[in-house]
């Protein structure tokens, strides 16, 4: 064979694997425009697009490549809520009798309270009261001990184990807001137990990320999430990466207030105990007083 036609059938081999691959690159393409345009009509019939009280947080939350598979934004149960108060209030009695609860799970047991000094007995009494008045516990008590029988219902044990932090989290950011609004020219929307799916996700799974509290602060988010236990860093990391953007912020709350919160800077550690003055000066940072 002649290197002329040598080079005539290279040419011809060449402009048949042009063909082939053009053929691919348009199915590709078509295929793209589908999945785009499938992703826009679900965006569009999104119940939290068409929402206005949520669609800034989804606009936001596309922008980051989620969409809102749920959302809360009526007011908490004040069942919750209220006791949530009082565990706060008494965290350190108020805790382990939570754990106690966890682990008695329909069962009885008995609690020591005598070394409790009358105050602090009270509020825990206090604790157990509410819980009885909801069906979800029977108690006796003594000067020394609680006699309780546990009947916690499937749907409220994640109260017992942390989501109690949650609780007392999202009403102590309520009330500095509530005060700060007050006073200085904001607006905001609190919106909690907000989840999250991937816009690409191909997976048949409900949510890919959940979210304790996420509140609009005029034209900006606080992400708020809340850790009774262990700090889980890379966890955190990663949620600081995605939503500490253009003026938009990621604060972890914990219920330890001896953590040192420098230890983690850049990221902000928030404790419950000091949640309130620590949120007013970040505030007060971020939406300044307007100046006379």
């Amino acid at each position: 064979m002649s290197h002329r036609q040598d080079l005539l059938k290279r040419i011809e081999a060449l402009e048949t694997s042009r063909r082939l691959i053009d053929d691919e690159i348009a199915q590709a393409k078509a295929s793209l425009e589908q999945i785009e345009a499938e992703q826009q009509a679900a965006w569009e019939d999104n119940q939290y697009v068409k929402d206005r009280t949520t669609r800034r947080l989804a606009d936001y939350c596309r922008s980051l490549g989620y969409f809102i598979a749920g959302c809360q934004t009526k007011e908490p149960d004040s069942v919750f809520y209220a006791i949530a108060k009082t565990i706060l209030k008494r965290r350190e009695d108020a805790v382990p009798f939570l754990k106690e609860l966890y682990s008695h799970d329909k069962k009885e047991f008995s609690y020591p309270i005598a070394d409790l000094p009358a105050d602090r007995k009270t509020d825990l009494l206090n604790i157990c009261t509410q819980m009885q008045k909801n069906g979800w516990i029977s108690f006796t008590n003594s000067k020394s001990e609680i006699l309780v029988t546990s009947s916690f219902p499937k749907a409220a044990k994640n109260f017992l184990n942390g989501g109690w932090a949650e609780e007392a989290n999202r009403y102590l950011v309520n009330k500095v807001l509530t005060e700060y609004a007050g006073s200085h020219k904001l607006k905001y929307k609190v919106f909690w137990d907000v989840r999250l799916k991937q816009i690409d996700s191909d997976r048949s799974n409900s949510n890919d990320m959940q979210l304790d509290l996420a509140v609009q602060i005029n034209d900006f988010f606080y992400i708020f999430e809340t850790k009774s236990g262990v700090l889980g860093i890379q966890k955190w990391v990663e949620r600081a990466q995605i939503f500490n953007q253009n003026g938009n912020r990621f604060l972890t709350c914990c219920v330890d207030s001896s953590v040192n919160p420098k230890l983690f800077q850049p990221y902000r550690l928030l404790a419950l105990d000091h949640l309130e003055k620590q949120l007013v000066d970040l505030l007060e940072n971020d939406f300044p007083p307007a100046q006379p």
